[in-house]
């Protein structure tokens, strides 16, 4: 050891005036993850143990969504699923809409006038299918006799 504290290897006889000092260069430049001495780098993704959000997971968080891929059920989509509908928002077609389209009508039911009634209103008269008493009338009964428009004989004699 040198007067200063340093470890000084001496290469070659003890005749030789060339020395090696030790703390010459920084250790840390040598050791990926310095002061992570028991893991280092398990899961050889580059990011050391002791800062790792993910650990065990190499692929970490690729889409930079907050969650590791290996739990992440929308991978390479950083929006995920922020209606929590169970359909990852890059594929999602009724997005903030957790009920989606629960009728299969083609209408997000948060835009959907008709819940429930996947023909909606079908002849356009402004009442839903499912509640139509002539869901195939878009005047429906205008005489108020109880007879469907369509195939009233008497119209407007109420």
């Amino acid at each position: 050891m040198s007067p200063n504290g340093e470890f000084v290897y001496v290469v070659g006889s003890a005749s030789d005036t060339f020395a090696v000092v030790a703390n010459a260069f920084n250790c840390s430049e040598l050791d990926p993850c310095p002061g992570d001495f028991i893991n280092g780098d398990v899961d050889s993704d580059g990011i050391c143990d002791s800062v790792d959000s993910c650990l065990g997971d190499a692929a970490n968080d690729a889409d930079a969504d907050g969650i590791c891929d290996g739990v992440d059920s929308c991978q390479d989509d950083g929006m995920n699923d922020a209606d929590a509908d169970g359909v990852c928002d890059g594929v999602d077609s009724c997005l903030e809409d957790g009920l989606n389209d629960a009728d299969a009508d083609g209408i997000c039911d948060g835009v959907d006038s008709c819940l429930e009634d996947g023909v909606n209103d079908a002849d356009a008269d402004g009442i839903c299918e499912n509640e139509d008493s002539c869901p195939k009338d878009a005047a429906n009964d205008m005489d108020a006799d109880g007879v469907c428009d369509g195939v009233d004989s008497c119209l407007e004699d109420g």
